[in-house]
């Protein structure tokens, strides 16, 4: 660990000490300036105790701090250093909210310029939700059962007097901890070792979707808690070297993830009757495998000459997984002749990469860039068939069917070549030019072949000593290619996976849109299709005097996917930005900011008979989103002594999310309008009370509201085949007041 001394922060504690020196009579000064020289040259110590009050509980304002219900929480902050005059000992602990589950404390120690130590422990929480509901008992375990008696139906419809009368709350949250230990050691000549180990616990539930059934006519499900009992340990070794012009870094990274539950089981709450097999009796789902994952690598720069550098890094990594297959399914009364394939996946895929990057000064004008980039992901996984049963509800299938099935570890390789130029025109204009070209191959995919284009340019002027901005413009064109020549062929998957009995058994030559594929042909998946994109930006810095400063910005993208006859066709968003900052005096300061955002999005699809993949008879319709973001905010800081400072921000954001659905007779379905509002007023005092002893009061009122017609218009029974959870959208109004004592030593 290194301190240094900024040069203007060692003229002043020079300056401070000959003044020391030159008043050495005067005991009173003296001290008062070994005092500032004291603050400015030693770290110093606080130790905050004191209580705060919240008025309300609420899940969604205690996320990740934990003030989620009202009453009382212990403030509890503490920084505290020393350092051995004697010699570069040194000793720190920093602790901050200790009172709340979003607590951290971090221990250091060591000797300067030899080695050091470090201990860390941080917990933070996730609340993130307290009004879901379930007839599930049990819930949190990896086991679900329903109430006694229950009496089974074909649609909540039939069981809503039971399903109503057995709903449960139960609270959707995580908790996160995790303990740290880090060493840094310096060896000879330049070289230095760095080590840490991290250890990561989370506990827990999320919601997940549960479903039993085979065909697009007979699905059922539930949204259920799957439990969260996970545990990461992180292992990182660095050596590096450093001199005056070359740097060097050498790594390794380890993570080693373990899920203490493999699968979640829960009872089928529906009646036998709606599967052409009665034997139904539960339904379970894989949960997140055990996995472990591996990387080394090198970095390096050198300085060539004082105008031109040479970086660059490499790495080589390793991820596995091979976790026991569940069983194709759990009902015993089901039939299935033909066994697993494998015991577990084996599931490996290696990576490496490659960078290497050369800038220089070619003249006082005129800076050059050019870098190559290359990622390879390599998907080793062993191909199996696989003949699943579906949702936990019917016999196995027969050979060469629709659910006998391969997997597709899919491998890709990526290349990014770029060129940049700055120069500078006049003293006070600087441009700037680049170009990036990116090209890719994969496998098991509707594409082989991926190239984007990418041509960039800007201008930065400096108009004056008051006003400054700039222009920039970047347009990309992405191109792709499928194995039989065209953009995208939907039906390249399709043949991968199934087995070629089936495939050639669904293939109708009479109907030319038909063939190969599990999905309309025509539309493309977005991230994988052609696409242009336009994206612009424009600043401006305006400062009339020293004591305001005015910042401008606008933000603009265009994605327009040209050649997706269906899917999604363009994605449009803007964005502006305003900052003010205005110094009144030395003892009062002001702020204010403003943004508003937009993106919308258009998509266009065909409603049709997936099951016969029949293209005629279906309907043509689109789905036009559009999301609008709003923010200001105002604060101010007033200092009128060194005793008292006082102060407070005010905030407000406001989102809306509008969907239109229109078919082809222009029959608009629009769905109502998702809204967010949130207010937040932070208000602040401290008064030094004695030179050491400072009191701190905090007040903060926040104000939320939201409505999701998803959650809000959706019971238990609102649905025919899925049970509801009888969620809310979160709503409070929430006041916090804090007071605190702050000792400096």
């Amino acid at each position: 660990m290194t301190n240094k001394l900024s040069p203007s922060l060692s003229r002043t504690v020079l300056a401070a000490s000959i003044a020391a020196i030159w008043v050495a009579g005067h005991s009173a000064a003296w001290a008062q300036d070994a005092d500032e020289i004291r603050s400015l040259t030693r770290p110093g110590n606080t130790v905050e105790l004191g209580v705060g009050f919240t008025n309300a509980n609420s899940f969604k304002f205690g996320d990740y701090t934990g003030m989620n219900d009202k009453g009382a929480y212990l403030i509890s902050n503490v920084e505290l250093n020393h350092r051995n005059e004697a010699n570069t000992h040194y000793f720190s602990l920093t602790g901050l909210n200790l009172g709340l589950d979003s607590r951290n404390l971090k221990l250091e120690g060591g000797e300067q310029g030899n080695y050091g130590l470090s201990l860390e422990y941080d917990e933070i929480p996730k609340l993130s939700l307290d009004s879901y509901q379930t007839p599930f008992l049990n819930p949190g375990t990896a086991n679900l059962t329903l109430p006694t008696p229950w009496v089974r139906g074909a649609t909540t419809g039939a069981m809503a007097g039971q399903i109503d009368s057995n709903m449960r709350p139960f609270d959707i949250k995580t908790e996160r901890n995790s303990l740290s230990f880090g060493l840094t050691k310096e060896l000879a000549r330049g070289w230095d070792a760095v080590l840490r180990v991290k250890r990561e616990k989370r506990d827990g539930s999320r919601l997940i979707g549960a479903v039993m059934g085979n065909s697009g006519g007979n699905p059922r499900a539930a949204l259920l808690p799957e439990p969260i009992d996970y545990t990461t340990d992180e292992l990182e070794a660095q050596l590096r070297y450093t001199d005056k012009k070359l740097q060097l870094q050498f790594a390794y990274f380890g993570s080693y993830f373990d899920n203490a539950n493999s699968s979640l089981t829960w009872s089928n709450p529906f009646a036998a009757s709606v599967w052409a097999n009665a034997s139904t009796a539960q339904g379970q789902i894989g949960l997140p495998p055990d996995n472990r994952a591996h990387q080394i690598s090198a970095a390096g720069g050198y300085t060539i000459t004082p105008d031109t550098r040479l970086s660059g890094s490499v790495s080589l990594g390793r991820m596995t997984q091979n976790d026991a297959f569940l069983p194709y399914t759990i009902n015993s009364g089901l039939t299935s002749n033909v066994a697993l394939p494998r015991t577990s996946l084996d599931g490996r895929v290696d990576t490496s990469h490659v960078d290497v990057k050369l800038s220089s000064k070619l003249t006082p004008k005129l800076h050059a860039s050019a870098g190559y980039r290359y990622d390879e992901r390599d998907n080793k996984t062993p191909q199996a068939r696989y003949r699943y049963i579906g949702g936990d509800s019917e016999n196995q299938a027969a050979a060469n069917s629709a659910k006998d099935r391969t997997n597709l570890p899919g491998s890709s390789t990526k290349q990014q070549i770029e060129a940049h130029l700055d120069y500078h025109l006049t003293p006070d204009t600087k441009l700037k030019f680049g170009y990036d070209y990116e090209w890719a191959e994969k496998t098991f995919e509707a594409i082989t072949e991926e190239k984007e284009h990418t041509v960039k340019a800007e201008v930065n002027q400096h108009f004056s000593d008051m006003v400054s901005g700039g222009l920039s413009y970047a347009y990309s064109d992405r191109k792709t290619r499928a194995a039989n020549g065209s953009d995208y062929d939907a039906s390249a998957p399709f043949l991968a996976s199934f087995t070629p009995a089936y495939a050639i058994g669904q293939f109708d030559a009479s109907l030319p849109l038909n063939g190969y594929w599990d999905n309309l042909p025509a539309q493309y998946k977005f991230f994988m299709a052609p696409r242009k994109r336009d994206k612009v930006r424009a600043f401006l810095n305006v400062t009339p005097t020293d004591k305001i400063d005015l910042q401008a910005a606008i933000d603009y993208k265009n994605d327009d996917f040209h050649k997706s006859q269906y899917g999604l066709q363009k994605a449009k968003g803007w964005a502006v930005n305003l900052d003010a900052n205005y110094v009144v005096s030395d003892t009062l300061t002001g702020h204010v900011f403003a943004s508003f955002d937009k993106y919308t999005t258009g998509q266009r699809t065909y409603a049709f008979n997936g099951g016969s993949r029949a293209i005629t008879g279906g309907v043509d319709w689109t789905a036009d989103i559009d999301d609008r973001t709003t923010t200001f905010g105002i604060g101010a800081r007033y200092t009128p002594s060194s005793k008292y400072q006082i102060g407070g921000d005010i905030t407000h954001a406001a989102s809306t999310g509008t969907t239109s659905v229109l078919n082809a007779t222009n029959t608009t379905g629009a769905m109502p309008d998702l809204k967010t509002k949130l207010t937040r007023l932070d208000l602040f005092g401290q008064y030094q009370i004695q030179k050491n002893l400072t009191v701190k009061m905090k007040y903060i009122y926040e104000r939320y509201s939201s409505a999701d017609w998803s959650i809000d218009q959706v019971t238990a029974t609102t649905m025919a085949n899925v049970i509801g959870t009888n969620q809310t959208s979160p709503q409070y109004d929430v006041h916090f007041l804090g007071v605190s004592l702050a000792y400096d030593f």
